[in-house]
């Protein structure tokens, strides 16, 4: 079977290989799109924005090798390749130079590369400061409470929501991570990464958004038949804004920036 290119047939053997190089690079280009509502590289938060930087850093060193492996892998296919009345070449084993090179340069690209991470793993991993603006998230089966132990109601109760997380852009936000049920994994991709509520136990994590608007998250860990619908919006907004919003909710007035499917809570008495 062939098929007619320019008065020439080529056959369909032929042909194969190069449709499934251009259906592989659509492929590959079809995830280069950063406007999604979860795209850790589209960072909009000091966090995320570490995570990135540390995901770049290690990635076009690890691409420019793979290149030049492949490419030297090709060349030697081609130019190497095995004749006809070719006789076996010398064999040898053992080269100490090569061993040594391919030995220290990987090494000394690790410490390069080790470094600089080291020093990120521990800022994205310190506990929050401590003028941090707490915030206190709670799992459960199949939604997030939010508590904020700063905005009381008049019963002197922390008002709380549930699926919809309220913070001020540009302060560090203390969360502190726990479950009623199983584990949980807390994730708003383009302002921090995941960390894992579990039941019995305080994890603590720390974000900051860099400018008002409205984030997508959910939950990471699978944890029952409704585990798609445990999704997070997280609306950051100016500090005016965040007071206001704040002052509504010690009232126990429904701020008009909810969803319609958020539940905000003030103490016994909230809605």
């Amino acid at each position: 079977m062939s098929r007619s290119f320019g008065g020439r047939k080529l056959p369909l053997k032929h042909l194969l290989p190069g449709l499934l190089l251009l259906g592989l690079l659509a492929l590959l280009l079809s995830g280069c799109e950063t406007d999604t509502p979860q795209n850790t590289f589209a960072a909009e938060g000091d966090v995320a924005r570490t995570q990135r930087d540390l995901f770049y850093y290690s990635m076009w060193p690890a691409l420019a090798i793979m290149i030049i492996v492949e490419a030297l892998i090709v060349i030697m296919l081609v130019r190497f390749r095995r004749r006809e009345g070719d006789r076996i070449p010398k064999q040898t084993h053992g080269n100490m130079p090569l061993e040594i090179a391919w030995t220290v340069i990987p090494a000394i690209m690790l410490l390069i590369l080790g470094v600089p991470m080291v020093f990120a793993i521990y800022d994205v991993g310190r506990e929050p400061r401590d003028d941090a603006y707490p915030i206190d998230v709670i799992g459960v089966q199949w939604t997030w409470e939010f508590e904020y132990p700063e905005i009381l109601d008049a019963d002197g109760e922390p008002v709380f929501t549930t699926e919809e997380l309220h913070i001020p852009a540009g302060r560090e936000i203390g969360i502190t991570l726990t479950a009623k049920d199983v584990i949980h994994s807390f994730a708003v991709p383009r302002i921090a990464g995941t960390r894992d509520a579990v039941p019995g136990e305080e994890n603590r994590m720390w974000i900051k958004a860099d400018e008002p608007g409205s984030y997508a998250g959910q939950c990471r860990e699978f944890c029952g038949l409704n585990h798609a619908d445990m999704k997070i919006t997280l609306v950051v907004q100016s500090q005016e804004d965040f007071d206001a919003w704040a002052e509504e909710m010690r009232a126990g007035v429904r701020s008009a920036e909810d969803s319609p499917d958020t539940a905000v809570v003030a103490g016994d008495g909230g809605e």
